[in-house]
């Protein structure tokens, strides 16, 4: 069985609180945003909000991330589409973003109930981003959730989301799956249950994208001051070549050899965070840990 970290990561928080930023205004179906001023190019995590559990953990994480890697932390809530086209349908029902009792879906209450949701989330960005003193911002948008995260990922350096949304009875959502499957950016996937917290696992299949995992591995180890355990799955000499990469990054690495998901599981230990490359990432409901999947 695995343990939980001790602590989360320690993030220095020596310097003034940014004001929220508002490069990325929220939008309505009744208004649209005027063309931004032209402006240098920001790094930045995306967080994907709702008001489930676990949305809730992913945004502290993310809020985590954009210190340690000094990102500036932009939130995305978006006004399902699809709910919006069961309106007034006969088996048109719901559960209320704050009571589980299933409601008939109506567009006006729908309409309010975005709006309640965009307000609590909005307060929930600003009080995460105060805690960790980052730079914010916070955008509403309306359309198909998979589609709208794809699109709004395509810029950013890294983007973090809930395992479940409210679906009850799954480990990782549909969402989620097709995310971590489809962006071109790290995925950071996390449970309610969790914190992102070290040491840190990267698994190396050999693949580009597994380099990425172990770079990723690598830096965000070497920036929490944190160690790194690298399980391998290839040759000796590329085993050599990252105990190398590690140690001119100062990060203290062990390294160790498996054949499959059986081995990783074994190996998990006292790890807080796994980072997998995306051709594993089939293995995703078998880790109980924060999971980072890298394209």
């Amino acid at each position: 069985m695995t343990q939980e970290p001790e602590s989360p990561v320690e993030i220095a928080a020596d310097s003034a609180v940014e004001v929220p930023l508002e490069t990325a205004p929220e939008t309505s179906p009744e208004t649209s945003p005027e063309a931004p001023a032209a402006a240098l190019p920001v790094d930045y995590i995306l967080v994907a909000l709702d008001l489930s559990p676990h949305s809730a953990a992913a945004l502290a994480a993310a809020a985590q991330l954009a210190a340690l890697l000094q990102l500036e932390l932009r939130g995305l809530y978006v006004e399902d589409v699809d709910l919006l086209h069961l309106c007034g349908l006969p088996f048109g029902f719901a559960f209320g973003a704050i009571t589980a009792t299933p409601q008939r879906i109506e567009q006006a209450s729908l309409e309010r109930e975005f709006r309640v949701q965009a307000a609590l989330l909005r307060k929930a960005m600003a009080d995460a981003a105060g805690r960790q003193r980052v730079a914010w911002s916070f955008q509403v948008v309306r359309g198909s959730v998979t589609e709208q995260l794809l699109a709004a990922s395509a810029a950013a350096q890294m983007v973090s989301l809930g395992r479940v949304g409210r679906s009850p009875g799954k480990r990782t959502g549909s969402t989620a799956q097709a995310i971590a499957r489809r962006t071109q950016r790290p995925v950071v996937l996390q449970s309610r249950q969790r914190t992102l917290a070290p040491p840190f696992l990267a698994v190396d299949t050999g693949s580009a994208a597994a380099d990425h995992a172990v770079q990723l591995g690598i830096k965000l180890a070497a920036a929490a001051g944190a160690p790194l355990t690298l399980l391998v799955y290839g040759d000796a000499a590329h085993a050599a070549q990252l105990a190398v990469a590690a140690d001119a990054a100062g990060v203290a690495a062990t390294l160790l050899h498996g054949a499959g998901l059986p081995d990783l599981l074994g190996h998990l230990g006292r790890s807080g965070v796994v980072i997998l490359p995306v051709e594993v990432a089939a293995w995703l409901d078998a880790i109980p840990l924060t999971v980072i999947v890298t394209p």
